[in-house]
């Protein structure tokens, strides 16, 4: 879950759940992809970032943030 925690500003504030969900979807997406993309940041990046955008909107659900995080991903 820590690894996600870089890509959130300072500014943006969760409620511990919804921090726990974030890192454990991104944890899931992360183990998804080739170890090839695991190692670019800009894919990491991406990943969190969509996960952080969805969180902000209220979608909390460790399984929908996965699979938006992973859409359009290749």
């Amino acid at each position: 879950m820590a690894q996600i925690l870089p890509f959130i500003r300072r500014c943006n504030v969760f409620e511990p759940d919804v921090t726990l969900a974030m890192g454990d979807a991104y944890d899931k997406a992360m183990a998804t992809i080739s170890t090839e993309a695991q190692s670019q940041f800009v894919v990491r990046e991406l990943i969190a970032r969509r996960i952080i955008r969805m969180a902000q909107k209220g979608v909390v659900d460790r399984d929908q943030l996965c699979v938006w995080a992973l859409s359009r991903v290749a």
